[in-house]
């Protein structure tokens, strides 16, 4: 009998200590699970939070431009007493170009944003030569040119008061230029010009942009910007004195634009003017005095443009 209920005893002590064991394995378990819920509900919020941080912005649009090329002096020099009359020889290439931009915008807390930029237009233009008001020589709008123009820009918005935000920004961007007249004729004698050109220029852009809300709908955005040329060179090729680069180093460019904007259920129509002015002095010589001359570049659009 004393045996059993020590039997008894030691059982019971056995089965204390396993409930025992199991309500603190099952406490320290739902610890570790609630500590486990609450680090993944902390983790949940914060990459919320970091994303509710950054915001996105993408525009397409299309634009037409009015080009004009223009070398006011060719050859700098009068060889004669006629010359000098005559004046100086003057190029110039003109006329429309039709094509599309695209960027897209990543904001920080609606302060400092980076954005990638890309323009392609495409045309037919007009090459004529002469001085004064004479024209020796032109070829119909048949000129195929092409520009290619890919931009980085990063920059901050500082919002003086609840309608206006300004933009200052920078970065690095490249322009392309193509014309090829190998197959265009001149138009009083019958030849190909037979000219083809590559016009390349590396330059970082230093830009302010203005955005001023009018009221829930409608906005106005202003942008003037500088471009400072790092590094600009040309490639060209004619029939009779086969191809050549030149550098051109010492220029400049000047962008203005402004924008209307209206805003409908998050997403934003704008028309936009806008002109492009470019300014390159002489090249520098080489096979005997050649060069590519002093230069200016303006193209006038208008884009109609939607972001999203």
């Amino acid at each position: 009998m004393q045996g059993s209920f020590k039997r008894w005893s030691s059982l019971t002590l056995i089965l204390l200590q396993i409930l025992t064991y199991h309500s603190v394995f099952s406490n320290e378990s739902k610890t570790i699970i609630d500590n486990e819920k609450k680090e993944i509900a902390k983790n949940v919020l914060g990459n919320k939070e970091l994303h509710n941080n950054f915001s996105h912005s993408f525009g397409l649009a299309i634009e037409k431009s009015y080009y004009h090329y223009i070398e006011p002096d060719v050859y700098q020099s009068f060889i004669n007493e006629e010359d000098r009359r005559m004046g100086a020889i003057w190029v110039r290439w003109k006329g429309n170009t039709w094509g599309a931009s695209a960027f897209y915008r990543l904001t920080w807390k609606e302060k400092l944003f980076i954005k990638p930029e890309v323009r392609l237009l495409y045309g037919k233009h007009q090459y004529n030569f002469g001085a004064k008001e004479e024209v020796f020589g032109k070829t119909k709008h048949a000129i195929p040119s092409l520009i290619f123009e890919p931009r980085l820009t990063m920059g901050w918005n500082v919002q003086t008061n609840k309608n206006l935000i300004i933009s200052p920004y920078s970065g690095i961007a490249y322009r392309f230029k193509s014309d090829d007249s190998d197959d265009v004729k001149m138009s009083r004698t019958g030849k190909n010009l037979g000219f083809y050109r590559k016009s390349n220029y590396v330059y970082v852009p230093l830009g302010i942009a203005t955005e001023y809300l009018l009221n829930n709908t409608w906005s106005i955005f202003l942008k003037g910007e500088y471009d400072w040329i790092v590094k600009a060179w040309h490639y060209s090729r004619t029939l009779t004195s086969g191809s050549k680069i030149f550098k051109q180093p010492n220029g400049y460019g000047l962008k203005g634009e402004i924008s209307i904007s209206y805003l409908y259920n998050k997403t934003k129509f704008s028309l936009s003017p806008y002109i492009n002015y470019w300014n390159f002095r002489n090249s520098k010589e080489k096979d005997g005095g050649s060069m590519e001359p002093y230069n200016t570049t303006w193209e006038t659009g208008l884009k109609l443009g939607v972001t999203f």
